[in-house]
């Protein structure tokens, strides 16, 4: 029986992960993001076209107002609320942060806050307790955790990828290998050690896996799962290259590893050399990258798991 990172994992966690693993390199199921401000439309949207609905139910805690109304934190009662309506209809909850720089706090913009970069002194700050900039971090992390907690309660497990992509240098948490690991490790031990909420999977997703990937990695002992996000790029010609897949698999060893976020569907003819375990599509971008005829199949594929309704 497969066991997670945290031996204090709730009965529903461990379940969760271990219906992941039942199906793993055998099946993919399918999954889908919902931007805040649609809530569920994207999945709504792809059982119309489908006749499937995604396994997966991808949603984000947000950070913004008005500014970015996308991700405008006045949906959080709201998006709760969704969550619960979305476990009850048995799907698998996976959810994102994109989290306010600590510098700038919540709700700010994208560009100018969830981007915003760090100086060297800025990042010390953040990553040492007691500290101005530690507290603020703290203030967004709990605001989070206050929720996984009433979730925690209600017996409902999350797949929590916190700062994703950090292989890139786009957001604030990016582009700094030590600084990510000591920042993946202190929200680990905030949220587990600190405030156990158990009912918490750990997912890693970097971008896409160039080399180097490897400098972020925590290690095997402190993800659950693994995954990356890839989206086409007009100077590759293929989108899902092998050595990208076979770079993470080396990472994952035996753990389950996803597609985590993309909008060209990956081919299932692929899926013996690529055996993602679930596949997230990003709101509206997996229907302006596939036609209804393309999503029909794959959603339709033996191979691909997702609720007939």
């Amino acid at each position: 029986m497969p066991q997670p990172i945290n031996p204090n994992a709730t009965p529903e966690a461990r379940d969760l992960l271990e219906t992941i693993y039942s199906m793993y390199r055998r099946f993919t199921l399918s999954g889908e993001h919902n931007q805040m401000w649609k809530m569920s439309q994207p999945s709504e949207k792809l059982f119309e076209i489908t006749g499937r609905y995604p396994l997966i139910w991808g949603g984000e805690w947000g950070f913004s107002d008005e500014r970015h109304d996308v991700d405008n934190i006045k949906y959080r009662p709201r998006l709760l609320d969704e969550i619960r309506r979305q476990h009850a209809a048995g799907r698998i909850i996976v959810m994102s942060h994109h989290q306010a720089s600590p510098v700038v706090g919540e709700p700010c913009g994208f560009s100018d806050g969830v981007q915003k970069k760090l100086s060297a002194n800025e990042w010390d700050e953040i990553l040492t307790e007691g500290t101005d900039l530690h507290r603020s971090w703290l203030n967004c992390v709990d605001l989070l955790g206050d929720a996984i907690e009433t979730l925690q309660r209600e017996g409902i497990p999350i797949i929590f990828r916190p700062y994703h992509e950090m292989n890139g240098d786009w957001f604030w948490w990016g582009g700094h290998p030590e600084k990510f690991l000591r920042l993946w490790r202190m929200i680990y031990d905030r949220f587990t050690r600190r405030r156990q909420l158990n009912n918490l999977l750990w997912a890693w997703n970097p971008d896409k896996p160039l080399p180097g990937v490897e400098q972020y990695f925590p290690g095997a002992d402190e993800v659950d799962f693994l995954g990356t996000d890839i989206y086409p790029n007009v100077d590759r010609e293929e989108t899902y290259p092998q050595e990208w897949y076979d770079r993470m698999a080396k990472l994952a060893i035996d753990k389950p590893l996803a597609l985590s976020e993309m909008s060209v569907l990956p081919d299932p003819s692929r899926f013996d050399a690529q055996p993602w375990a679930w596949f997230m599509g990003w709101d509206n971008l997996i229907f302006s990258a596939n036609t209804a005829e393309q999503l029909h199949s794959a959603f339709n594929h033996p191979r691909i798991i997702s609720e007939r309704r």
